[in-house]
This record gives structure tokens, sequence and C-alpha cells, in this order.
């Protein structure tokens, strides 16, 4: 399952940070390129999670 703040790698190849997530029956990330530019795909697309950020919730 991919989150928003997610770096992933498609299966075109492109690695980007996930900045939106949508759809109820086929989801939609719209990934912010490497290049800057956004685009959207398919969450089924993704192949791989580069990196996950850190929860910011943690021990107070």
């Amino acid at each position: 399952m991919v989150q928003k703040g997610d770096i992933v790698r498609t299966s075109s190849g492109e690695t980007g940070e996930v900045k939106e997530i949508w759809g109820l029956a086929r989801s939609f990330i719209r990934l912010k390129l490497e290049d800057g530019k956004t685009k959207p795909f398919f969450e089924t697309e993704v192949v791989e999670i580069v990196m996950r950020p850190k929860s910011p919730r943690g021990r107070r």
C-alpha cells in the first residue's frame, strides 16, 4: 500500500514522491518526478517503494 510522501519507482522506470492518492475501485497517485513535474499513475503501476519517511508520531 502506497502512502503520501513515499518515494516510489513505477513499472516505466520513473521515480518520484507521492503527492496525492485518490480513487475508490482503482487508486490513482500523483507523483512529483525528479524534474519537478507531476504525473498521474495507477497505484498498480508502482513496482517498489524506494523510501518511506519516518512517522512523526513517536514517544513523547
